[in-house]
């Protein structure tokens, strides 16, 4: 066989071996219509938003898209940790100040479980990581129960619709691994 002919032959092995091979690349856009057809409580257009700008997302496997799904969520989990301790030490009502503790313990086991789900991730101990990733689900609406049983306006409920969405992301993505 002539040289040019390997070479036509090797493309053509690398071509199919990238279009025919399900799993080998996650698109996020694949990822996400999957994640919102799993869970009703995915909003596609959000998931895609969130995950689309991040490095490296675009030529992501599942797993990584799932790595960077729980990663954006423990960004957004500290962002909101921060916000907390910023408006407890502003806050001089102490119906919204004993609120606010309660969110700051919240998003500390939230933090905690998300510290421990992503290595879980990284290193295919998915049972370990649906755990954590189940138990953070719940973390913001806890949070903003707070406020609703103190008859308070809640200060984070961005935040915590945020961070919601993407806990259940980061949940539906596991998921989708096995």
């Amino acid at each position: 066989m002539r040289p040019s002919s390997i070479c036509i032959l090797l493309a053509v092995a690398v071509l199919l071996h990238h279009h025919l091979l399900p799993g080998v690349e996650a698109s996020v856009e694949k990822a996400c219509r999957d994640a919102a057809n799993s869970s009703p409580n995915i909003n596609y257009n959000f998931c895609v938003a969130e995950l689309r700008p991040y490095p490296g997302s675009g030529s992501a496997d599942q797993k990584s898209l799932t790595v960077i799904a729980a990663s954006l969520t423990k960004d957004k989990a500290t962002s909101a940790s921060a916000k907390v301790k910023n408006l407890l030490a502003r806050t001089s009502d102490p119906k919204t100040k004993q609120c606010l503790e309660s969110c700051e313990s919240v998003y500390e086991d939230l933090l905690s479980d998300l510290g421990t789900s992503i290595p879980a991730i990284k290193e295919g101990r998915l049972g370990v990581a649906k755990t954590y990733l189940s138990a953070a689900v719940d973390a913001p609406g806890t949070c903003e129960d707070g406020f609703k049983e103190l008859k308070v306006p809640s200060p984070l409920t961005k935040e915590d619709s945020d961070l919601t969405q993407m806990c259940t992301i980061a949940l539906a993505f596991t998921n989708m691994l096995g």
